[in-house]
């Protein structure tokens, strides 16, 4: 077995973790892999962000034989995000995925420490989407902490689901579509202010947001804009962006829709254009007709957490992100 460290994927590696992320879903019930993780392996994209490239090779590939048993991804965080006490080493934030029929022969752990050399010292901080068993089996094995979670929620929007409360909109405020070619910079100094503190939708940039926008699943109707129309020029406050992605079967209809972005420009908090324009976007999935909707929302909001537990979500399931010291490699 041996580890491989590359910049970018080329096509075939591109295919052969495609399989793996496949297989593992089918599994595990659950994608491996987070969304800018699964573009930029797709894309064959280097790690990092426009405005925070990767300092080193992000993809690590593990081949038992010529086979692609398992892949890592690795994004070293900016240094203003660090804490003093990590500022040494530095923080790096982790993905993997070990092919189903490989686990349990140390690919996982090989990973991890292909991941550490290339570290060398630090804060390592791998996430566990779905918590699955092996996950949780690994870190208990592992000198490991559990520093976040990432909730899973949903809720019925069958007929037999909570009605929707009515939407009631502060005067002098009105909502409309986001439009392709004039909302984008808006669009995104909002999300950058409503996310300031957190670690990955506050850095989308606006190529991270055409790669979204260029996606089949983008729908301009799904994204929900408020704006306050008080002054000379309207100001957006809030918006909902809804995704809902087609099934493969082009003859079938979609049955579930995601509450994706949430963002309420932080000049405009407590007059509830949050929980509004969520109601605006749960509406706009039942014009879908999508049966369900879910979202995923910090652990630790309470005040997410709550607004969306009154509009009928209930949590379903649990990412967890774990940290581990790294320490320098002793001299020789």
């Amino acid at each position: 077995m041996q580890v491989e460290n590359v910049d970018r994927l080329d096509t075939e590696q591109r295919s052969a973790l495609v399989a793996v992320i496949e297989a593992a879903t089918r599994v595990d019930g659950v994608a491996p892999l987070s969304e800018q993780v699964l573009l930029d392996a797709r894309d064959g994209l280097p790690g990092g962000t426009a405005a925070n490239p990767s300092t080193s090779p992000p993809h690590f590939l593990a081949y038992d034989g010529t086979h692609l048993a398992g892949y890592a991804h690795l994004e070293r965080e900016p240094a203003a995000t660090t804490s003093k006490a990590q500022k040494m080493g530095g923080t790096a934030g982790a993905e993997i995925v070990v092919d189903p029929e490989h686990r349990r022969h140390g690919i996982g752990t090989a990973l991890v420490r292909a991941l550490e050399d290339v570290l060398q010292e630090g804060t390592l901080q791998i996430w566990s989407h779905g918590h699955i068993g092996v996950a949780r089996a690994f870190a208990a094995s592992e000198d490991t902490t559990n520093v976040r979670m990432l909730w899973t929620m949903r809720r019925s929007l069958g007929a037999d689901a909570q009605p929707l409360p009515p939407v009631h909109l502060p005067r002098e405020f009105t909502t409309r579509h986001f439009v392709v070619g004039q909302d984008e910079d808006a669009w995104l100094r909002v999300n950058a202010r409503a996310f300031v503190h957190h670690p990955e939708q506050g850095r989308m940039t606006r190529v991270d947001l055409d790669r979204r926008i260029a996606q089949s699943w983008f729908d301009t109707t799904g994204l929900i804009l408020i704006e306050d129309i008080r002054g000379a020029a309207p100001v957006l406050a809030a918006s909902h962006w809804t995704k809902v992605v087609p099934p493969e079967d082009p003859k079938a209809s979609p049955t579930e829709g995601e509450v994706y972005v949430v963002a309420v420009d932080p000049a405009y908090q407590g007059l509830g254009l949050g929980r509004e324009v969520t109601v605006l976007g749960l509406a706009h999935l039942v014009e879908r007709g999508v049966a369900e909707a879910f979202l995923y929302v910090e652990g630790d909001n309470t005040r997410a957490v709550s607004i969306y537990s009154e509009l009928g979500f209930t949590r379903s399931a649990v990412d967890v992100m774990y940290s581990r010291v790294v320490h320098p490699p002793v001299p020789r």
